[in-house]
């Protein structure tokens, strides 16, 4: 089968794996066609310099990328590599270029590079029509505005980690101030530091250095959590009953407690992470990156009734990316933090539960019940958390990935046994 026209393209159906069509006209000109129903343009040419290869590079999607607009775009760089050229090594100069004159500029030049280069990439990678919520943007300009009046106007290697820690102690300190924006304000430097090194823009990250000197983001936070079966029980049947939302939304509630990862990790599942045959849900956790305390890689076994339950919901959002993709016209892709905290005040458990609450529940419950026995260590690993020795050391390669898949099947086992209980 070849490609003509537009139409040949939209009637390209889903598949249980990728597979790429190619288009008429352009040598090496194909679609990809993804499971989740998503469709790119891909270049394949004939490497310039060395020969049998023969690189791939992506031009586009097809609902942003016209097919004429594709085909002359394929044409010129043909034409580049007819004249000796690889086009990669050009548009990677070209990036590399784009900072040249940010080198060892001022932290607020470069934190206005960083916001300007996070939002491109968010547009890039999923559409055009979407782009991080006014509250992220607002959160990051509250944080890094701290951070810009006390050193906006120092130049990046100048920049040292007592002066970085002296402005977030100074928050955490502030009355009016939570603890969370201190951390925070801590943590986004430390990335906009990451984004400069990796382009060479200073000579290395010292904020990574402030790690583990300021109170957690969490401190003093009451995260309320059911850790007592007979009430656990009432929560599950209540929620199970429960109706007054959006059935995507009540997917998320109900599942939840079997999986009990951040809301943040749950909302934002996506489909491409499930791995249906060995029955895992492998994903790198929002609150892992960048420190030491929490994986950067999680895996989670999949109970017999969890994968159920997603193929259930596969019928409502298998098409889209995410498991829990917004169903009404939104910036946001997937359901809203809001939209779990106010299902748990509308079935009557503020300041009793809460989402995150069930991470506290699950463990307190796996350890004590005695049809159940968990170790800490078990319990530790499968919320994301690094486990240390007395040396402070992680254990990098302890997993205990068999008897965490046993867990999460008996831990189903026993909410559903709770859930009958009258």
């Amino acid at each position: 089968m070849t490609i003509n026209t537009i139409s040949d393209i939209n009637n390209l159906e889903c598949r249980n794996k990728d597979y790429s069509v190619n288009i008429s006209g352009v040598v090496g000109l194909s679609v990809r066609v993804y499971p989740n129903g998503k469709k790119e343009y891909y270049l394949r040419y004939p490497h310039p310099h060395i020969d049998g290869k023969r690189p791939r590079m992506m031009l586009g999607r097809v609902d942003e990328v016209s097919l004429h607009e594709v085909k002359y775009k394929a044409d010129a760089i043909l034409a580049m590599v007819a004249q000796g050229v690889d086009p990669k090594a050009i548009h990677q100069q070209e990036k590399v270029n784009k900072y040249a004159h940010l080198k060892n500029a001022t932290f607020a030049e470069i934190v206005q590079a960083w916001r300007d280069n996070k939002i491109a990439s968010r547009r890039m990678a999923k559409s055009s029509k979407l782009s991080f919520s006014e509250s992220t943007l607002a959160f990051w300009d509250l944080c890094l505005g701290y951070m810009c009046r006390e050193i906006g106007d120092i130049r990046m290697n100048d920049i040292t980690s007592e002066m970085i820690l002296s402005v977030c102690e100074s928050i955490q300190n502030n009355d009016n101030q939570a603890t969370f924006v201190g951390a925070s304000t801590r943590l986004y430097t430390e990335k906009v530091f990451a984004f400069a090194v990796a382009r060479g823009l200073c000579e290395r990250n010292v904020a990574v250095d402030t790690r583990g000197e300021l109170a957690p983001a969490n401190s003093g936070k009451h995260l309320p959590a059911i850790t007592k079966p007979d009430k656990f029980a009432k929560l599950l049947q209540d929620m199970a009953a429960f109706k007054g939302a959006s059935a995507i939304t009540l997917a998320a509630m109900n599942l939840l407690p079997y999986v009990f990862v951040r809301s943040i990790d749950l909302r934002s599942m996506r489909w491409r992470d499930i791995d249906w045959n060995n029955k895992l849900w492998e994903f790198s956790p929002t609150k892992g990156q960048g420190r030491d305390d929490m994986v950067s890689h999680l895996v989670v076994p999949l109970a017999t009734q969890v994968i159920h339950r997603l193929r259930e919901i596969q019928a409502m959002t298998g098409h889209k990316e995410y498991v829990f993709a917004s169903m009404r016209a939104s910036s946001n892709a997937y359901i809203s933090k809001a939209t779990l905290v106010q299902l748990f005040h509308r079935l009557g458990y503020k300041d009793v539960q809460c989402a995150h609450g069930f991470r506290a529940s699950a463990k307190t419950l796996l350890m004590e019940q005695p049809e159940l026995r968990y170790s800490d260590i078990v319990t530790e690993l499968q919320l994301g958390h690094r486990i240390k020795d007395t040396h402070g050391g992680a254990y990098n390669r302890l997993d205990e990935l068999d008897t965490r898949v046993k867990m999460m099947q008996d831990w189903a086992d026993y909410i559903d046994k709770l859930r009958l209980i009258v």
